[in-house]
């Protein structure tokens, strides 16, 4: 492609898009782009590309930006307004609203995906084939299967990818995970999630009767293109722009949304990265109306290997307790503060300061890159977390409880397995 889709008219962007996707809809039409991983020396400059810069990818973007020793060289976002908000950051790196002009860029090393939930897997499984290191915002995808791809790609092809859980790079964090690995809380038997919501825009989705009328997208963002592989629908403020996540085609309400990050510091604390839920068993009320569908109030029931529990809730504050027969820690989300019953647990245990859990996360992702490959979210990791909420999801949407083989993954429920890997539309495709 000789010409920058930013240079063409609206029209001639669309023509240009069609083809495409006729052409490339499948992801592994990048699979010839695909180079070695950086190799370059501690002084080269690591190049970035970022895919979705609104909300969370325009904190990453500024972050980044400032540092000396990356480049961004390519920022995509499929809304004018947020792709030209990431050239006031970068103004020399290439633009575009197409994340396949991206990703299979030579002077691409490492790409951040913070587009909303439905992109994470058609987005970071084409980076990882195209040879390029990963950071995807949590959840990891918006399904199992989805999550099962993007750990197959990048175990293919050999990169790093880091879940942007952050929470697990916070101090307390690593204090709590000497408390468990020490013994100090003897065997633990249960987990408790607590996942408050009381917050304005949970209970605006909670009481929503009344969706504001379609309209025509604004002037400036490919609808089209931002629904990808869901189902066509009209445009509508309250499906858009932080919205989506109410809405199972495109996110999967708090529980994928904060829930990762709790669900997610219980795994990392137990060592549960690898495995997962044998059985799930969660109730969920439908928001009122039919327009939002992600589930607002909530509690549930997980069995795990070795019969630990875990159990949540909307009571608070946010955060999780692990109990075992030597006490109880609690640990805060966000930040992890900790307290403990008996305060003994917490005597003489240290880790290094954290100024800021987010960058220290960024900082580990670089290193990994740079080193030997670990850090501290990596995809298995992310995936499994991930596949705890969505089997949350599940279960509220059957309104039964559900069996799992974390191993298989796979459930002997076959109404489960349907909704494992939901459809994607044409000509979209994770196939290799």
């Amino acid at each position: 492609m000789s010409r920058s889709l930013l240079s063409l008219t609206a029209a001639d962007r669309r023509d240009f898009l069609k083809s495409a996707l006729a052409s490339t809809g499948s992801v592994a039409a990048l699979a010839a782009a695909r180079k070695c991983a950086f190799a370059g020396s501690a002084n080269d400059r690591l190049n970035l590309a970022f895919v979705g810069t609104g909300g969370m990818g325009t904190g990453h973007l500024a972050w980044f930006a400032g540092r000396d020793d990356v480049r961004v060289t390519a920022v995509c976002d499929v809304d004018a307004g947020h792709l030209q908000g990431a050239k006031n950051h970068a103004p020399d790196a290439f633009a575009s609203p197409d994340f396949r002009e991206v990703v299979g860029r030579d002077d691409v090393d490492a790409v951040l995906v913070a587009t909303p939930d439905h992109w994470h897997a058609l987005v970071s499984v084409a980076a990882a084939r195209a040879g390029k290191h990963i950071y995807c915002e949590k959840p990891l995808a918006n399904s199992i299967g989805e999550g099962r791809a993007i750990v197959d790609a990048v175990k293919q092809s050999g990169v790093v990818l880091q879940t942007g859980c952050h929470e697990r790079s916070n101090r307390g964090a690593a204090i709590a995970k000497q408390v468990v690995d020490s013994g100090r809380l003897g065997k633990i038997h249960t987990v408790q999630i607590r996942l408050p919501n009381a917050d304005g825009h949970l209970q605006e989705v909670e009481n929503f009767t009344t969706a504001p009328p379609d309209r025509d997208p604004p002037a400036g963002l490919d609808w089209n293109f931002w629904l990808g592989h869901t189902p066509a629908v009209p445009y509508n403020d309250k499906r858009c722009h932080f919205w989506w996540r109410f809405h199972s085609a495109y996110g999967g309400g708090e529980i994928t949304d904060r829930g990762a990050h709790v669900i997610d510091l219980a795994h990392y604390l137990l060592g549960l990265d690898g495995s997962g839920p044998v059985r799930v068993s969660a109730e969920g009320k439908p928001p009122a109306g039919n327009f939002f569908d992600a589930f607002i109030t909530f509690k549930f029931e997980d069995e795990y290997p070795g019969g630990l529990k875990m159990i949540g809730d909307n009571s608070g504050p946010r955060g999780l307790s692990l109990i075992g027969e030597g006490g109880k820690l609690d640990i805060a989300v966000h930040g992890c503060g900790l307290s403990a019953e008996p305060a003994s647990l917490l005597e003489g245990l240290d880790a290094p300061a954290i100024d800021d859990a987010h960058a220290e996360h960024r900082r580990g992702w670089l290193a990994g890159i740079r080193g030997d490959g670990k850090v501290a979210a990596p995809v298995e990791a992310g995936h499994r977390t991930a596949t705890a909420c969505h089997l949350h999801n599940i279960s509220m949407r059957l309104g039964r409880p559900v069996e799992w083989d974390p191993a298989a993954e796979q459930s002997p429920d076959d109404e489960v397995n349907s909704q494992i890997t939901p459809p994607m539309q044409p000509p979209w495709t994770l196939s290799a």
